[in-house]
């Protein structure tokens, strides 16, 4: 197992060149939210803008939307029709999978969808959806582990999973004693599993692919445990997949970023008061101490 540490995140993390523009740096496309969960949208929202992608685009329904742009007037609006259970309507989130089939955007789906995640990323993840990648957390994880997306769920190739704990026995129908006590194992299993790179989130949260050395991550804090600390690290990851980083890489430097910028913000405020959104404004320091820019 390899710890991550910052000269391997500064190699990684990509750069801002004089001669780009807002294409350069790739498009995400955000299905999250609803009536219930509406703060997940906007602090996803928020991770993948601050992290560096070049348009990040909110599918949701129109309450959310609105939070979302009074926060991050940056984000571009996908208003979808909202469904019996306060989510975005299955048909809506079909248009907004065949809006990216010419330009791929990295798909974010998860944080905050509520009970109508399976019938959203059933409509997102189809046979001739073309994302780029995409990340899965929150919701769209308990679907796929409840086995709403089919025997054999169609995942984009370059996916991450980001599950907690809790969500890790989900996924592999033990329980979170089980994950907790061989954490390293189960982030394998997790990967081997779904074909694809695992963050198995935690005190030392592991990131795990098929055959690929595990790495740990030593940054971080218990004034993570709080709900939105993941909903802004989905958007931090989603970011760099979009700028072209690998999923492996990709996840690697998310959460160093994201635990060092918590590690910052306990420092200047405390783990007990810190909250999820804090860590943002931390993360411009953690950056610039990386890469001097």
């Amino acid at each position: 197992m390899h710890e991550l540490n910052q000269h391997k995140i500064a190699a990684l993390l990509p750069q801002r060149r004089a001669q780009s523009n807002k294409g350069s740096y790739g498009s995400v496309a955000a299905a999250a939210g609803s009536l219930a969960y509406r703060g997940a949208a906007a602090l996803c929202v928020e991770g993948a803008l601050r992290t560096g992608a070049g348009l990040v685009y909110l599918a949701s329904v129109e309450p959310v939307i609105q939070l979302v742009l009074t926060r991050t007037p940056e984000c571009c609006a996908l208003p979808c029709r909202t469904d019996a259970d306060g989510g975005i309507l299955a048909a809506d989130a079909a248009a907004v999978r065949q809006r990216f089939t010419e330009k791929p955007a990295v798909l974010l789906a998860g944080p905050g969808l509520g009970p109508s995640a399976a019938r959203i990323l059933n409509a997102l993840l189809t046979a001739d959806a073309k994302w780029k990648a995409a990340v899965l957390d929150a919701d769209a994880l308990n679907a796929l582990a409840a086995g709403e997306l089919g025997q054999f769920p169609l995942l984009p190739t370059n996916t991450v999973l980001t599950p907690h704990p809790g969500e890790a026995a989900r996924l592999l129908g033990c329980s979170v004693a089980q994950i907790q006590t061989d954490r390293p194992a189960a982030a394998q299993e997790l990967a081997e599993r779904y074909g694809c790179v695992a963050v198995l989130k935690g005190s030392g949260t592991l990131i795990a692919a098929p055959g690929r050395e595990m790495l740990h991550n030593p940054t971080g804090n218990p004034g993570l445990a709080r709900g939105g600390s993941g909903d802004v690290l989905a958007g931090m990851l989603a970011a760099l997949l979009a700028q072209g980083l690998a999923p492996f890489d990709a996840a690697a430097c998310a959460v160093w970023l994201h635990g060092a910028a918590a590690d910052r913000c306990a420092a200047r405020t405390s783990q007990l008061t810190m909250l999820p959104h804090d860590i943002l404004t931390d993360l411009a320091d953690v950056v610039k101490d990386l890469t001097g820019r």
